[in-house]
């Protein structure tokens, strides 16, 4: 080999590690929301409220883990009869770990909790929370984690002055409902003082998933803006609202604080029904990132988008609609609605594509239910699609919205939705259907 070639040699092997160490930096593409990969918000990641959860110890710069030495800041200890244990919380292998533990030898608060309900009695139950220790004013919050498998809840959430953003609240594995594991719930609290609502949930988003929140991982995303809301999953839009349908609803307008936590639930599962071999290894919450960015670039805002149901709001009776359904005046918005009066099924056949997720939502309401001793159900559904039937129930007396996601077959062209009120068939008012293609 040549003097020359060697040289050449040479100089390439001192410049090969400074090509790659400027090709890493260079080209690396920064974190961006799964919903924006193309950053059209131009998202500028907030340091102090984000974690890739690296390491084998919590980042205790940017975290509290409640009840360490403790210390619970002034915050609760979690929701009776679970209690917040500093021990639950650890990292491992790039994630954060939240474990639910049957816990007996846990030295439980003789106070009770804000429920009115014994720390530890009857199940001596530890959980965990953490909470950042900065604060962000509006942003797209992400993360990707597999809920707990477990009679717990495994949660994404804020608070700031006056309100409380829940990304999230999964409830992984509730014997008594199985739906529960599928469902992903967002809301508003009101922590405004003097308010007539103060400490309840304001608002909800109902939606049910087309897979378990505890069998693996995704990824759920939410932008707070100064004018609305988008909720996302896995990257698709499942919803949006402005802060001028919700009126006075909206009550997250200050600096808010990042938590994640993991409770139970006593209106999802009785305490007294909780076990020790309800908790172990699945009663694990996982998180593998918390994202949270600011936008830079200004926001088109909700767009529209297509609806592929026809008279979805029964404007024109009932064309188009097929089953037992009857025009009511009592509206949710328009004019008119529709109703079932006794046993059966409304119901419309609509084109879709092969391979395609799709959202369904709608407003229904039971009348007859009294919220005591007697609660009456609809069903909205979606069924010849490529895939199970999938569906969601309504059962409160007032007009409230459910919408649910389903993702259809490789040779599917046709899908067909439908509300039903049996078994019970009783009397349901629906009104403001709406079926979406889901994008990003």
């Amino acid at each position: 080999m040549s003097t020359d070639m060697l040289s050449k040699m040479s100089s390439l092997k001192t410049f090969l590690p400074f090509l790659s160490i400027c090709f890493q930096v260079g080209t690396a593409a920064p974190f961006l929301p799964v919903s924006d990969p193309g950053n059209e918000g131009g998202w500028e990641l907030i340091e102090g409220v984000s974690d890739e959860f690296n390491g084998d110890t919590l980042d205790t710069s940017k975290w509290h883990n409640l009840g360490s030495n403790g210390d619970y800041l002034g915050e609760w200890k979690g929701r009776a009869p679970s209690q917040y244990s500093a021990d639950n919380v650890s990292v491992s292998g790039g994630k954060l770990i939240i474990a639910s533990r049957w816990d007996p030898d846990f030295a439980f608060s003789e106070t009770r909790g804000s429920n009115g309900l014994s720390y530890g009695k009857p199940a001596p139950v530890t959980t965990a929370a953490i909470i950042s220790k900065t604060k962000f004013h509006y942003g797209y919050m992400e993360m990707r984690c597999r809920a707990a498998d477990g009679p717990v809840s495994s949660s994404f959430w804020t608070t700031g002055k006056g309100g409380e953003i829940d990304v999230f609240e999964h409830f992984g594995n509730n014997p008594d409902n199985p739906s529960s594991a599928y469902r992903y719930h967002t809301s508003f609290h009101d922590w405004r003082k003097g308010s007539t609502s103060f400490g309840q949930r304001i608002w909800t988003s109902d939606h049910t998933l087309n897979y378990r929140v505890a069998d693996d991982f995704h990824v759920y995303g939410l932008e707070w803006d100064p004018d609305f809301l988008r909720i996302y999953a896995d990257g698709k839009l499942i919803y949006g609202v402005t802060r001028q349908e919700l009126g006075d609803q909206w009550v997250a307008v200050n600096e808010q604080k990042i938590w994640i936590d993991s409770e139970t639930f006593d209106w999802e599962i009785a305490p007294a029904k909780l076990k020790a071999s309800d908790f172990g290894e699945k009663s694990k919450f996982v998180i593998d990132y918390c994202r949270v960015w600011k936008r830079s670039k200004p926001s088109s805002g909700l767009k529209p988008r297509k609806n592929l149901l026809a008279n979805s709001s029964f404007e024109d009776g009932l064309e188009g609609w097929n089953g037992e359904g009857t025009s009511s005046k009592n509206a949710h918005s328009g004019q008119s609605a529709a109703a079932l009066e006794t046993s059966g099924k409304v119901q419309q056949t609509v084109n879709v594509k092969p391979n395609t997720t799709y959202v369904l939502s709608a407003w229904a309401m039971s009348p007859d239910t009294n919220e005591k001793n007697l609660w009456f159900k609809s069903y909205l559904n979606v069924a010849s699609y490529g895939g199970p039937k999938v569906g969601t129930q309504f059962f409160m007396p007032g007009y409230h919205r459910k919408s649910l996601q389903f993702t259809t077959g490789p040779e599917s062209r046709t899908a067909t939705i439908f509300i039903t009120n049996q078994p019970q068939g009783k009397r349901s008012i629906f009104d403001t259907f709406e079926l979406f293609e889901a994008t990003k």
